[in-house]
């Protein structure tokens, strides 16, 4: 059977968010999948007003997807003080049993470990559930790392690696869109430590590509 992934999120401290920002951050969560279609088709469910469930049909861009999603919302601030919005985010990568036009009301492996993903995430904002074992074991430590780095983008940082992870624009293209100099779009790059990142994801996609071709065999 064919794997897929699911993100299941919710939106740190969504009880600060005033009425404007909560109309504002279900508008950008419904956004979502317009915004991720350079990365793949994926569709989102919003439920409870903070909480939310991403089907993405690649698991091997579900990595890019989370950390693309958490950019985005970090790239916002609560009214009245500095503190950035924030999700902590599961994937689960699996199969699925039973499949309707509802994510609410469809089932499977990668629905039930991203659940328990999101249940084990403790204070963590990013958790990764796979069926396999040395997978996950792998993925424990350069997780809590890229977590921590994504968790200090500031959000120009994060604006600017949200238009990285998604399109993959040069420097150039990216300050263009943004309305910054190349040379800031670089700096930035640099502080985010977007070197380390892309690390991360190649490693993510070599063992998500590797597990599912050999299952298929």
């Amino acid at each position: 059977m064919k794997n897929v992934a699911i993100i299941t999120g919710d939106i740190v401290d969504s009880t600060k968010m005033t009425k404007t920002e909560r109309t504002s951050m279900l508008q950008l969560l419904q956004s979502l999948p317009e915004w991720l279609s350079p990365l793949c088709k994926t569709n989102i469910e919003i439920f409870r007003g903070d909480s939310f469930q991403l089907k993405v049909t690649e698991p091997t861009k579900a990595l890019q997807i989370a950390l693309a999603i958490r950019a985005i919302i970090r790239a916002n601030k609560f009214a009245g003080n500095n503190e950035q919005w924030d999700a902590r985010l599961a994937i689960g990568i699996g199969t699925l049993d039973y499949e309707t036009d509802s994510l609410s009301t469809s089932d499977g492996e990668a629905y039930r470990l991203s659940g328990r993903g999101l249940d084990l995430i403790g204070r963590a904002r990013l958790h990764i559930e796979t069926p396999w074992e040395e997978v996950n074991n792998e993925l424990i430590v350069s997780t809590l790392f890229a977590d921590d780095i994504v968790t200090r983008w500031t959000p120009s940082q994060s604006r600017i690696m949200f238009e990285k992870l998604v399109k993959n624009n040069s420097q150039e293209d990216i300050g263009n869109i943004l309305g910054v100099s190349r040379q800031m779009v670089s700096k930035t790059l640099k502080v985010a430590k977007d070197a380390l990142i892309s690390v991360y994801i190649k490693r993510f996609k070599e063992l998500i590509n590797e597990r599912t071709v050999w299952e298929r065999q």
